[in-house]
């Protein structure tokens, strides 16, 4: 992971959800797009597809991206988080398994400005890489302000023990089909924050629209999932979305900061 010179030391519908923003799951769209390059509706033809896609090939600001060159920044403070249990349904939207809230599961606040938790989905393989690596698994907690701003939680999983929150609810994944599945209560806080590090910059929506100006948060420590866990998320996915991430984007003289927890060092960051 390299430091730029300043500072030599050291996430379809599941974000849409306002009026200028129609969710997928609501408006069918996850059938005007696909993750599958052969059916002409890939990630490389989204922009083209639909006049208000544009976003997607013209945007200068867009996400995922590869997190190699970044820039300390002591000044930015632990992520605030606010999260509480609320009422839960897990939706297959075809283009990924998403566990929905539908009662207030609390939020997080950057910049003094504050963002509801709306949906946990997840990404295989990862959307992000660092420093070229792409990760089997990549979760998105999605926020959204009264502004309709967006702010999105991601972390990082390698192959290794099961993670805590998807066993949870795996028998609910397993079963999933098109009809959502309640899932009781659950908190955000669940999904288990790893240590405090943490990559932020400013990008966009990773599906149409791709909508720029979202903050993202990306967690510096990977997190331990499940060769099955990863493979039950993507199985009832169809064929042409079991790769649902989308190729990461040209930086274009973007800065993303580091915020380092604890006793950061150059080999935690360079050796995720």
């Amino acid at each position: 992971m390299k430091f730029s010179n300043n500072a030599k030391f050291a996430f379809a519908f599941f974000l849409f959800s306002s009026p200028f923003l129609l969710a997928c799951s609501q408006s069918g769209s996850e059938h005007e797009f696909n993750y599958e390059e052969g059916t002409g509706r890939g990630a490389s033809r989204w922009g083209t597809l639909k006049p208000e896609w544009i976003t997607c090939s013209a945007g200068q600001h867009q996400s995922p991206i590869n997190i190699r060159t970044v820039q300390l920044n002591s000044q930015l403070r632990d992520l605030q988080r606010n999260y509480t249990f609320a009422r839960a349904v897990l939706r297959n939207g075809t283009v990924n398994v998403e566990v929905n809230f539908t009662g207030n599961a609390g939020s997080i606040t950057i910049n003094g400005i504050v963002y509801r938790a709306e949906n946990i989905h997840w990404h295989s393989p990862s959307e992000h890489t660092l420093d070229g690596i792409r990760f089997p698994l990549e979760v998105h907690i999605v926020h959204r302000s009264d502004q309709n701003d967006i702010a999105v939680v991601s972390f990082l999983y390698r192959y290794g023990l099961p993670d805590l929150f998807i066993a949870t609810i795996l028998p609910n994944i397993v079963l999933l089909r098109q009809t959502d599945r309640g899932v009781g209560l659950i908190n955000p806080e669940s999904v288990g924050f790893p240590g405090s590090s943490y990559y932020r910059y400013n990008g966009s929506l990773t599906v149409p629209p791709c909508t720029e100006g979202v903050v993202w948060t990306v967690f510096q420590k990977i997190k331990q999932v499940s060769r099955s866990q990863v493979e039950a998320l993507r199985n009832v996915l169809p064929p042409q979305n079991r790769n649902n991430s989308r190729p990461t984007q040209p930086l274009n003289n973007r800065d993303v900061l580091f915020r380092p927890g604890g006793a950061a060092s150059l080999d935690n960051i360079s050796n995720p």
